[in-house]
């Protein structure tokens, strides 16, 4: 049982006390428990503590990844120019043909596949493909531009606070 809860769980402190916890449980039930096979018994019992602790485990994870993803100091400063970002990004998706754009509005929001685009649009697969390259080229020119700009002016700000004796431990 151990090896089998090992194998699947790869931890042993854990393993020993889910065990330990099904012996305990059958000492305690003793008394009044009829069970006919004890084999099986044993590994049901088993099958669901390791299903609970599979269970417990993942609800830590994901608590813990929440908790890594509180906001820090910088997080308001961040998603303020992710928002300023993402709002160029829609101004700039709105400068493309019309065709270009709906085109590319069900392929990357609605998340349509190619061929139902095709037949939402009454279009060809391969023209699909077409308006979704040109949107995508389109994009790559216009954001690379707003990327420089945005460096740009970090470069600045972070010479301005060198000069100002802000950072003055940090070298260029």
């Amino acid at each position: 049982m151990y090896l089998y809860a090992l194998k699947v769980l790869n931890h042993q402190q854990l393993c020993e006390d889910i065990l330990q916890d099904i012996f305990i449980s059958i000492w305690e039930k003793a008394p009044t428990a009829k069970i006919k096979n004890i084999e099986s018994y044993l590994f049901r019992a088993l099958k669901y503590k390791i299903a609970n602790a599979l269970r417990d485990e993942k609800y830590t994870q994901i608590n813990n990844e929440h908790l890594n993803f509180l906001p820090s100091e910088d997080y308001v400063k961040n998603a303020i120019e992710y928002k300023d970002l993402e709002t160029q990004v829609h101004k700039t998706i709105q400068t493309l043909p019309e065709k270009c754009k709906n085109v590319f509005y069900l392929s990357r929001i609605e998340e349509y596949t190619n061929h139902e685009i095709a037949e939402e649009l009454n279009i060809s697969v391969r023209t699909v493909e077409t308006h979704i390259s040109k949107a995508l080229k389109h994009l790559r020119v216009h954001i690379s531009y707003l990327l420089i700009i945005a460096f740009f002016f970090q470069c600045i700000t972070f010479i301005q606070l060198k000069l100002s004796g802000s950072i003055c431990s940090l070298e260029f």
